[in-house]
């Protein structure tokens, strides 16, 4: 099963929005924030060095749904176990950036054994059909203790 490319397209979208709005975010706080080179986002899973620390962007999360990435669809180590030191989630209901230490977001699902039965499931390993990735989906309040940081940004386009 392969995404469709209108998913693909979208779904490249929405991560490329969360990362510029991100740095911009970064720079006018009077952060160094540099995109991390093509090697060191496919492979190491870091999108910048801001500052002395590096970050993986992670965008369009949502309060119910937030997925854990422990493999990618090719089996590989996914971004909880890549070497980014933090993973930041644009959460959109909380208009905010929240920053989490990779460790502790791995930590969390490290020990977790239990087969989802469907994408529905929480807190339970996730395979899609005929991928080989693994995730765990979690909601926000679920990992909101491990929340290192949250910086809030201003929604454009919001509704009166």
């Amino acid at each position: 099963m392969s995404v469709s490319k209108k998913r693909y397209q979208y779904s490249f979208k929405q991560g490329n929005d969360a990362e510029n709005k991100f740095k911009n975010l970064m720079e006018t706080r009077g952060n160094t924030c540099v995109k991390s080179n093509r090697s060191d986002d496919i492979k190491k899973h870091i999108d910048f060095y801001v500052n002395q620390f590096s970050v993986d962007v992670k965008g369009n999360r949502h309060l119910e749904t937030v997925w854990l990435e422990i493999k990618n669809v090719k089996g590989n180590k996914g971004w909880l176990q890549g070497e980014a030191d933090y993973i930041v989630f644009d959460v959109i209901e909380l208009e905010s950036f929240c920053f989490f230490k990779t460790k502790d977001l791995f930590d969390y699902v490290k020990n977790i054994k239990e087969i989802a039965a469907d994408k529905n499931d929480y807190n339970k390993l996730y395979t899609r059909k005929d991928r080989k990735d693994v995730l765990v989906k979690v909601k926000y309040n679920d990992i909101k203790h491990l929340e290192k940081q949250r910086i809030r940004y201003e929604q454009k386009n919001k509704q009166p």
